[in-house]
């Protein structure tokens, strides 16, 4: 969290928690905006403190109060401590008066809105963005026992704006969490002065810090801060009109070569790149209260949607605090505006804060003449290297460059060192070259020259391909490539276009490296040597995918271009590459052939290293005509060669280990392609010898289309087969989601998916239209799909859907394909995955046990509920089985399969609740080492029970409306919001309208829930039931403890003669114990119950006329429900006439049964 630049000048800065810097003078500063800040660090004390902490520093990081210093960011530090960021400068170093008011706003605004305060001192008043304003200590923010305000009692300035959730923030946040490998993410945020880039970009900088990145203003990339981070990968801000966003891209993945992340803000579209606009925001969203007052009204209708507009509407500025504002505002901005190379000043001007003297001397120096003889001695030098004179050429190179550098020409010295690194490359003095690069680098950044920037990284790209750190390669060369489209220049970006297709050849992804090289806008004014390269190296790719014909189409080609045989360094490469694709198809006379030619023609072009290819290829033929001395003579020639790329060096020790070996020559390739992590090498492998092993190791993309066709046709349950096809396809095509959508019964349920989150939209239009969708723009332009419709048996049942992180720089030309393949694969898995879940009946609601007509009553209830989409409400006492209503309604309704939560909404305290429901970001607090999920996350797709939901707080309450009415949450700690799609049921012991008439719950969160009403009568009023729970209970009892016990007929009697305060719950109390005590065999007496049922049996009549009573009761009891409550069938069943059975149901005093003329009739 904390890193430390050595030096004698800096050795007192340091990096705090991957954002902020601490300044050799103590002052702090956020890297991603430039602006000071104060950082409070203080002991993290125990796990319910660092939650309440967390949700207050979360309350008041999304409030936005003008006397009140806004909190930038909060998390842990290690295991023990947390910080607090808050935004602003110095102590308030205008009039007492101004600092007096602000701190009694203020204290207004935290007692109004039912928060504490904090100490009151003048101490606290800082000056803040918007002139005087208080930083909060470490007792303000929390929720206090005072009731808050009503929102028409609050007067204006006491009143702050709540951050409002924008789609921009999540659509860009998954940058930091796409497995992207090792490219950049490259993405532009727009929209007019005022709609909220600023805000939406703070966001996005604290995601990124909690991610692992380290936001860094653009132009910072290059400052004297630039080794703090060094190893570490970078979000890149360019949110200014320096347009150094590609610079600062290029100068930080050439340093380090990581997956970093750029976001161009500005004010309009950038074209180049994907990005995403920030819309209006409509006035009812601005003013989130309707009781508001009339001016917060007006200045909403007259923002335009803007809310920065809005802002300036509702608190002008006051003309006495003006200045005081306009000072605070230049002091945060401008605090971290250091030089932004080599601590002379604004590179756009090199002599801003030099000197006179030195001013002088730079006016006066070099003497005239002197840059041109430079010149002269730098063509000199280019020349003797291009006669073979490497060493004097380097020399005298060396020395020009210096002298260049000297005299403060620094593009002329920067083109020089890059030739002196391709001449150094050239000769496989790959670590000389990285450190020509360097210096380059330098000079580019002093020169402004943005070109010169994407040549050293094309140049550094190369130098990682060989060296064989590829991944470092494909970062460096993306950005280069991206830069060099951004900026319209064609031919660098196909130069980047053709060292990317080279590394991603070495990486084994042939059908990528063919996507790569095959832009060719640019090729037109590019050198020959290119468009040579360009063709030799597809057909590299085109015998990795195992296209012969196509490669020996494009050397073919390649040796017939007009002059290639009047320069020895074309007549090298198309050569060696000829000789290449001869030993793929086994033409050994060929390659024979070819590597003379190459050999000849390398040292007439003074190409050493290619001379040395060839040599290896030669190598491999004599090793597969049987010729193992004559391979083993050749290698032991090469070996003498020491400065070759670490490429070169693994296809040498590859044929060695070849000649020399005695086992399996696949297992020798398989070896050293694990190893080295060149795929590539596969292709020396002979073609005849091919075995399994060997062919996994060719094109991904084949081998990813049979091994989806293989998991097909596997025998495993159909949805773990469909989520392996979506892994795999996931992986290939370097995407963030991919889903298998089944079409049922009008619904769009996702059967199987892998990545994050998806949304059926896309699968929707793709099985309406009935075609492949290519990747394209979502409707709110917040991600990137495609989708390809799944067609089994004459219909399309589903379809196949994929989504990209915005700022993606992979190509996705093969998506369509991809996909539309798949599609056909998955056909019958998602047949027969459709079939089963049609199959599967609908479970019956046999777990809602009686006979009673109020529990035949509540089984149709559930059923009906069940069958609906809407909220349910659960009442009934405690223990009267309100649960099992709520899962009996899950598992007969179509989220059967989806989960069910439970969350206890009384036994959590109020400070913990937002934690529980919504959860909590890594890093929020102390104890938050991990991204955790909250029960509406948990429950998306299924069922939430909130059990005892009479028991929340009127804040919890408010916190839980918002989330049912909206349908999105955002975790304590983060600043993303997160759709989600649970149904809720609820569960209460209590009369919630009579809570709402008392003014403990709220009446539009009751609309919320009370959608469904169910009622779980008590035991009591249901005594037929006991026998029938209690027999289901006392079995499974008694299985428990393995018994075989069984309760006697008295038994049963006094256990139907208890009231059970307690329900059901009680009952398998009472029934588990019993099972304990008893015997393992044999009838339970009555006397073995506890003593109360013995008092209950005492108030009873032991008359035979009450006991003639009461059986004549049950009887006709049972006889009603077993009629279906109709008076006449039951009367025919107990052999008595209708009459007689209305005379015994009054007498018995059986009032609960209606009529037969109240029976509802139905029309057949």
């Amino acid at each position: 969290m904390h890193r430390r630049l050595s030096s004698t000048k800096e050795d007192a800065m340091r990096l705090v928690v991957d954002r902020f810097v601490e300044d050799d003078d103590g002052r702090v500063v956020d890297l991603a905006t430039g602006e000071r800040v104060v950082l409070t660090i203080e002991a993290a004390g125990d796990m319910p403190a660092q939650r309440r902490w967390a949700v207050r520093c979360d309350a008041l990081q999304k409030l936005q109060q003008r006397r009140i210093v806004p909190l930038v960011d909060f998390g842990a530090i290690g295991t023990s401590r947390r910080f607090e960021a808050w935004r602003c400068g110095p102590p308030w170093p205008g009039a007492r008066e101004e600092g007096q008011n602000a701190s009694d706003v203020a204290r207004r605004f935290f007692l109004a809105s039912g928060l504490t305060a904090g100490t009151e001192s003048l101490d606290r008043v800082r000056a803040g963005p918007g002139g005087a304003a208080v930083l909060p200590d470490s007792s303000a923010g929390y929720a206090c026992e005072t009731q808050a305000a009503a929102p028409a009692d609050i007067p204006l300035d006491a009143r702050a704006i709540a951050s409002i959730d924008r789609p921009a923030v999540a659509s860009l946040a998954e940058m930091f969490h796409a497995s992207s490998g090792s490219r950049p993410h490259i993405a532009a945020l727009w929209g007019p002065p005022g709609s909220g880039k600023t805000n939406v970009v703070r966001q996005l900088a604290r995601i990124a810090r909690i991610n692992g990145f380290v936001p860094v203003a653009a132009r910072f990339a290059s400052s004297r801060y630039a080794d703090l981070w060094q190893g570490r990968s970078l979000f890149v801000i360019d949110d200014g009109p320096s347009g150094k966003a590609w610079t600062a891209l290029l100068e930080t993945a050439t340093k380090s070569p990581q997956p970093h992340v750029l976001l161009i803000a500005g004010t309009d579209e950038q074209r180049t790149v994907d990005g995403v606009a920030l819309d209006r925001i409509l006035p009812e969203t601005l003013v989130a209260d309707g009781r508001t007052l009339a001016r917060i009204r007006r200045a909403a209708e007259e923002s335009r949607g803007l809310p920065g507009r809005f802002v300036r509407l509702l608190w002008p500025t006051l003309s006495g605090d003006a200045h005081a504002r306009r000072s605070s505002a230049d002091r945060l901005s401008r605090v971290a505006e250091q030089p932004a190379a080599y601590g002379t000043g604004d590179p756009e001007d090199p002599t801003a804060d030099i000197g006179p003297a030195t001013a002088a001397i730079g006016a006066t120096w070099p003497a005239p003449g002197e840059l041109a003889a430079l010149r002269r001695r730098m063509e000199g030098a280019v020349r003797q290297l291009a006669k073979g004179r490497h060493e004097p050429g380097i020399r005298q190179l060396r020395q020009a460059i210096g002298g260049l550098a000297r005299r403060d020409d620094w593009i002329e010295a920067a083109d020089g060192a890059l030739t002196l690194s391709s001449s150094l490359l050239r000769r496989g003095r790959i670590r000389e070259a990285q450190a020509a690069l360097d210096e380059a680098r330098q000079f580019a950044g002093r020169s402004g020259r943005d070109a010169t920037l994407i040549d050293i990284g094309v140049m550094s790209g190369e130098a990682s391909i060989d060296l064989a750190r590829l991944d470092d390669a494909e970062a460096v060369l993306t950005a280069a490539r991206s830069a060099a489209q951004a900026s319209g220049d064609g031919r660098r970006a196909a130069l980047a276009s053709l060292a990317l297709g080279r590394c991603l050849f070495w990486r084994g992804r042939y059908a990528d490296a063919i996507v790569a090289l095959s832009a060719t806008a640019g090729l037109d004014e590019a050198p020959p040597a290119m468009r040579f390269r360009r063709r030799l190296l597809m057909a590299r790719a085109a015998v990795g995918q195992r296209d012969f014909s196509n490669a020996m189409s494009l050397v073919a080609d390649a040796a017939q271009a007009p002059g290639v045989n009047e320069q020895p360094s074309l007549q090298s490469m198309v050569a060696c590459g000829a000789a290449f694709v001869h030993l793929a198809v086994g033409d050994l006379d060929a390659v024979e052939r070819d590597v003379a030619t190459a050999i000849s023609a390398s040292r007439a072009a003074y190409d050493p290293l290619r001379a040395v290819r060839a040599r290896l290829l030669l190598a491999e033929a004599e090793r597969r005509r049987g010729r193992t001395s004559s391979a083993v003579n050749h290698l032991r020639r090469l070996a003498s060669v020491t400065a070759v790329p670490a490429t070169i060096r693994a296809r040498s020790q590859l044929v060695t280990d070849l000649a020399t070996a005695t086992g399996d020559a696949c297992a020798v390739v398989a070896r050293h392609v694990g190893a080295t992590g060149l795929g590539a090498l596969a292709l020396y492998a002979p073609d005849a010898d091919r075995s399994p092993a060997i062919a996994a190791l060719d094109d991904p993309l084949v081998h990813d289309v049979v091994a989806i066709m293989r998991l097909c046709q596997t025998a495993e349950e159909e949805r773990a087969v469909l989520k392996d096809v979506c892994g795999r396809v996931r992986q290939q095509l370097h995407a963030n989601a991919i889903a298998c959508v089944a079409l049922a019964s009008g619904r769009y349920d996702i059967v199987a998916a892998d990545g994050a989150r998806i949304e059926p939209g896309i699968a929707a239009r793709a099985i309406t239209a009935g075609i492949t969708i290519a990747p394209c723009r979502s409707g709110d332009g917040a991600r990137i799909e495609a989708a390809a419709p799944v067609q089994y048996g004459g219909a399309v049942i589903g379809a196949v859907c994929a989504r990209w992180t915005l700022g993606s720089t992979y190509d996705l030309t093969r998506a369509s394909s991809v996909l539309t393949m798949t599609a056909a694969a998955v056909a019958p898995l998602l047949s027969a995955a459709i079939t089963r879940r049609e199959r599967i009946a609908t479970p019956g609601l046999t777990e809602l046990r009686g006979v009673t007509p109020p529990m035949v009553e509540l089984r149709h209830a559930a059923e009906r509920a069940a069958a609906a989409p809407f909220a349910v409400l659960v009442e009934g006492e405690s223990g009267s089985g309100k649960e099992l209503v709520a899962r009996a309604i899950h598992r007969a309704g179509p989220r059967r399969e989806r989960p069910f939560c439970t969350l206890n909404c009384a036994a959590l305290p109020d400070d913990l609740i937002e934690a529980e429901l919504f959860g909590h970001a890594r890093g929020s607090f102390t104890g938050a080492v991990a991204d955790r999920a909250g029960v509406f996350e948990e429950a998306h797709g299924g069922t939430l029970l909130l059990d005892e939901v009479g028991e929340l707080s009127p804040r919890a309450q408010a916190k839980l409306l918002r989330v049912i009415q909206e349908g999105e949450l955002r975790r304590v700690g983060e600043n993303v919001s997160r759709r989600v799609d649970v149904r809720i049921v609820s569960a209460t012991n209590r009369d919630l309208r009579q809570e709402v008439a008392a003014g403990r719950f709220r009446v539009d969160l009751l609309y919320r829930l009370d959608v469904i009403r169910l009622t779980v009568p008590p035991l009591r009023d249901r005594r037929e039931d006991v026998a029938v729970l209690a027999e289901h209970v006392w079995r499974d009892a008694t299985a428990r403890v393995n018994s075989r016990a069984t309760l006697g007929a008295a038994t049963m009697a006094a256990l139907a003669r208890y009231d059970w305060p307690g329900n059901v719950r009680e009952l398998q109390n009472v029934l588990a114990a019993l099972a304990v005590r008893s015997p393992k065999r044999g009838v339970v007496p009555p006397t073995a119950l506890p003593p109360q049922f013995a008092d209950a049996g005492q108030s009873e009549s032991w008359r035979l006329d009450e006991a003639r009573r009461t059986f004549e009761e049950r009887f006709v009891r049972a006889a009603l429900v077993r009629s279906g409550g109709h008076r006449s069938r039951a009367a025919i069943e107990l052999g008595v006439t209708r009459q007689g059975l209305t005379k015994l149901m009054n007498r018995l005093g059986i009032f609960d049964a209606p009529d037969d003329d109240e029976q509802p009739t139905t029309n057949d």
